[in-house]
């Protein structure tokens, strides 16, 4: 089998297949602007992107959220709709017909008929944070990349779609993170008196963050604190200290906190002493 790579921040299949079943849609229904909502609703269709939204959304709100964003994008039709008259009856299958004969000629006649579809500035800012993820992560965009984007930065009606129907964010961006399973306390021996505080790396959360959190939670100094950054980012853990159970407990906790309000996906675990 040839393996196909794809450049960080290019778009993985499952997304370019999502892009191109927006546009599609855009052009069956005349629509001139593609909406960060509607192509939501084609990203909600996708396995993948279901999957993760059922692991962080209560039971039916999936469905519930799939049914209002194509609510959503319905008005947003009407609204174009108003704004702009398509042609009707055989105007419009002549227009259809020209469009199947002239294949290569697409372009300028979409453009002649004001037909060309463009993204809505919330789809690009939405894309272009997904973007950056995926070059800084070194990894191509998926669906996930792109709900983590909108969530994080909060973009549009979308974002507001999403929390509306109950989505945690937190648990969004751990989820894309650290994949579907991941434990805390799974290396903890039952009775330990002791435990020790490993950091997780991920490619999701700020390097700054993680120093905020060493020097705040963990009483370390800015010189450790950078230190064991590093070592977390070089090694893929680091141990953060040594604690008894019920005060390692009280940090994690703290930790996970924090990570929670600023939707920063840094998980922490114990370990047995």
């Amino acid at each position: 089998m040839n393996h196909v790579s794809i450049a960080p921040g290019a778009p993985a299949p499952d997304l370019e297949r999502v892009l191109q079943e927006s546009f599609a849609a855009c052009h069956r229904h005349h629509d001139r602007r593609l909406t960060l909502e509607r192509v939501l609703v084609h990203v909600i269709e996708d396995d993948g992107a279901r999957a993760i939204l059922n692991d962080c959304m209560a039971a039916g709100k999936v469905a519930a959220l799939h049914a209002n964003l194509r609510t959503m994008v319905a008005e947003q039709l009407a609204e174009a709709a108003n704004a702009h008259r398509w042609p009707s009856g055989w105007r419009a299958h002549l227009v259809a017909l020209l469009a199947q004969c002239l294949p290569i000629g697409i372009a300028k006649l979409d453009h002649y008929l004001g037909r060309t579809i463009l993204p809505s500035e919330q789809l690009e800012h939405a894309l272009l944070k997904a973007t950056v993820r995926g070059i800084s992560m070194a990894r191509p965009v998926d669906t996930g990349v792109l709900l983590f984007a909108i969530v994080r930065h909060r973009i549009g009606l979308a974002a507001s779609a999403l929390e509306e129907h109950g989505l945690d964010r937190y648990r969004l961006a751990c989820r894309v993170a650290h994949g579907a399973g991941a434990e805390q306390d799974g290396a903890l021996a039952p009775g330990s008196a002791q435990a020790r505080l490993v950091m997780l790396n991920d490619d999701y959360t700020s390097m700054a963050f993680v120093v905020e959190v060493l020097e705040s939670i963990l009483a370390m100094s800015p010189d450790q604190a950078q230190a064991s950054m590093m070592q977390i980012h070089q090694q893929g853990q680091a141990d953060c200290g040594t604690f008894p159970v019920a005060i390692a407990r009280a940090k994690a906790d703290h930790i996970e906190a924090l990570a929670r309000e600023r939707c920063e996906p840094l998980r922490v675990r114990l370990a047995s002493a």
